[in-house]
């Protein structure tokens, strides 16, 4: 129970950075400040895609301890480095809004620097998770964080709604200056006693390792995997379930201001909506899923076609909310959106339980880290895309006058439900067995 609560707090200090930018800072950029949407998602958009960097960081947190420790002063380098970011951002932004062309500059730098850090926290946390558990807790440990990192993102929402009700430069100011201690004081309670202190000779044994390097093209390596046919359809699930989710995420708060003429802390009860339905959801599969299907035993231990079973009935529940929600788009409707999005969060957090257990599930026990890798590769390219495609789509339709706002938010809902749709088929072609096949086959050989 120690070791979740200790990965949720992890969880908690990095969602209060996602969700400070994707509550808060999109919003403002986009709506108070008039920046185009695709220039403010893709400065955003950008940040997942150093999700390449994290086999790098894997290797030389292997081979470079720190006091002992080989991931968690890391994962607090990158906790303090990532939060830093934040208080230099409205001073750019309403630079930026005048047409500066160095504050635009200036923004994708600290994005950019602030993608190196969330890779580097990415790699350390999953490495703890893998080092940290066995094969048997690691699919609840997993569940466990990314329920505390949904429900945290509620916490969150209604601290920026007090800090922030209304649109200002002075108070969007001291919420991001008060970013890096609320992150540094969280990421450090995360890590206490979590991980074992190495000896002085395992120091000097990693550090002298040749199989621990940082040249030897980890990420060519994690790619390599790809080669197995389930593995590539298990990418591409994870990959498209992130478009399918969070398309919207970056317009929900521009959508409230247009569309519904909400103010900045107003819009925060989306996510707040949004968010705690998915917990929600994620935490009655965790205690019902394998009573709905008829199956003895926990849901994060249920047989891959079952959790399969309920990733596709989340997914085609949330399809069918999210034309829901392009309805209430059409309608100018608060409350059908409102009631479409909660019901889209239950069925987002039956196919997020189900995923989440799913890439547990997916790995070779020798090659636990590099799995992990290549799904958190998927996650990272699927979500900046995600983001990125939310800002062409709204400069294409809303900013050139193409279509009327309700319309094309509505027109944005349909698609982000087709690609749910097409997730839902993807992960049929996925399956353990399949993954360890090969191993089994150099076993064989080997004999």
């Amino acid at each position: 129970m120690r070791t979740t609560i200790q990965f949720m707090l992890s969880k908690f200090a990095i969602a209060w950075m996602f969700a400070l930018i994707t509550i808060n800072f999109n919003r403002v950029a986009i709506y108070d400040l008039g920046i185009a949407a695709v220039l403010v998602t893709t400065m955003i958009g950008l940040y997942p895609f150093f999700g390449p960097l994290q086999p790098v960081f894997g290797r030389i947190t292997s081979r470079y301890p720190i006091f002992g420790y080989r991931r968690s002063p890391y994962l607090l380098i990158g906790l303090i480095v990532g939060s830093l970011v934040f208080p230099p951002l409205p001073g750019i932004a309403v630079a930026m809004a005048a047409g500066s062309a160095p504050a635009i500059i200036a923004g994708f730098a600290l994005f950019f620097l602030f993608g190196a850090m969330i890779a580097l926290m990415a790699n350390t946390f999953l490495d703890l998770v893998a080092e940290c558990t066995t094969e048997e807790t690691r699919g609840r440990v997993l569940a466990g964080a990314w329920t505390g990192q949904t429900f945290s993102i509620v916490l969150w929402a209604l601290a920026f709604r007090f800090l922030m009700p209304e649109f200002s430069i002075e108070s969007m100011q001291l919420l991001y200056n008060i970013t890096p201690v609320v992150v540094l004081l969280i990421g450090i309670l995360s890590v206490l006693g979590l991980e074992r202190r190495l000896t002085p000779e395992e120091v000097r044994a990693a550090r002298s390792n040749p199989h621990i390097t940082a040249d030897t093209a980890p990420i060519r390596e994690s790619l390599a995997l790809l080669r197995s046919p389930a593995a590539r359809s298990f990418f591409l699930f994870v990959l498209l379930s992130f478009p399918a989710i969070f398309l919207q995420d970056s317009l929900q708060e521009v959508f409230g201001g247009e569309v519904l003429s909400l103010s900045v802390g107003e819009t925060t009860v989306f996510q707040q909506i949004f968010n705690g339905a998915v917990t929600v959801g994620m935490a009655l599969t965790g205690a019902l899923g394998a009573r709905m299907l008829g199956i003895s035993g926990g849901a994060a231990t249920l047989p891959m076609e079952a959790k399969k079973r309920l990733a596709t009935i989340g997914g085609l529940v949330a399809s069918l909310c999210l034309v829901l929600q392009a309805v209430a788009a059409a309608l100018g409707s608060l409350l059908l959106f409102n009631v479409a999005l909660a019901l889209f969060g239950l069925g987002v957090g039956v196919f997020t339980f189900a995923a989440v257990t799913m890439m547990s599930d997916m790995t070779v026990e020798v090659q636990t880290a590099r799995y992990l890798g290549l799904w958190s590769l998927a996650q990272a390219v699927g979500l900046g895309t995600s983001f990125i495609l939310a800002g062409v789509l709204h400069s294409l339709l809303i900013g050139s006058g193409l279509l009327a706002a309700p319309v094309a938010y509505a027109l944005i809902f349909v698609l982000e439900g087709s690609c749910m749709v097409f997730c839902v088929l993807a992960v049929r072609g996925a399956s353990p067995e399949a993954l360890h096949e090969p191993v089994r086959s150099t076993a064989s050989a080997a004999a």
